[in-house]
């Protein structure tokens, strides 16, 4: 039975939107269907303790036939295969190519060591909430009891903009 999972794509290293556009079309592979695809939103980076390049955010919906773990093993794998390099020191947030976050697996609630669902911050993000909202206005977290248009206003302020369509490569 297919699961419906969301993935939250950002970039702010090289070409972004080519980057989510690749990482799109490599992820429709993973889906039993024809993934949908929120448009491309530009964002001021959160949570930087430096200056650093806006991000390029979408979020895709897709139909899997696998565990929320194999699910993860799926998306870092593209991360590294797309040039996305892990920075083990302590500063939390850095620079990426590609970061693909999985906020919810068919609304399981789940804590491993690897993984926690739904994310446990994409309810506070606007660069998440905005596309998501584009794609699934009646979307509700598991966890939670208020509306996805509840969250966007209870959500920190971020200058976003609507760049393109998320067209996967060919």
């Amino acid at each position: 039975m297919a699961t419906e999972v969301f993935l939250a794509l950002g970039s702010n290293l090289g070409d972004s939107i080519q980057i989510l556009k690749l990482a799109s079309a490599k992820l429709a592979n993973i889906s039993k269907s024809k993934p949908i695809l929120s448009s491309i939103w530009r964002s001021v980076p959160e949570g930087f303790s430096k200056k650093v390049p806006d991000f390029f955010n979408a979020v895709a919906c897709l139909s899997v036939e696998i565990s929320a773990e194999v699910m993860l093993s799926k998306v870092l794998s593209l991360e590294k295969r797309l040039g996305r390099e892990r920075d083990n020191k302590l500063e939390n947030y850095s620079s990426r190519s590609i970061d693909i976050d999985i906020v919810d697996f068919g609304g399981l609630i789940y804590r491993s060591e690897k993984l926690i669902l739904p994310h446990p911050r994409a309810h506070k993000r606007q660069f998440v909430l905005r596309p998501l909202q584009e794609i699934r206005p009646d979307f509700h977290f598991p966890h939670l009891t208020v509306s996805l248009e509840e969250l966007i206003c209870r959500a920190e302020d971020n200058k976003m903009e609507r760049v393109s369509q998320l067209i996967p490569l060919e």
